[in-house]
């Protein structure tokens, strides 16, 4: 019974193990080549995309 018991555990932490979220990004940079501050704000969207098992969630994001 201990057997089956730490098996059982066993198969179902290493499924935890592999699902999980993958963010994967388009493009990772963006060159916004010379700015001119009298232009106003320049502005860029990021395409990404969650290819894991799981929800990804995103928190506390902050600009670079």
């Amino acid at each position: 019974m201990k057997r089956l018991f730490a098996l059982i555990l066993i198969l179902s932490s290493t499924f935890l193990l592999f699902s999980q979220p993958i963010i994967k990004f388009d493009t990772l940079e963006y060159d916004f080549g010379d700015i001119k501050e009298d232009e106003g704000p320049y502005e860029y969207n990021y395409v990404f995309q969650n290819t894991g098992d799981e929800p990804l969630k995103l928190t506390k994001v902050k600009a670079g």
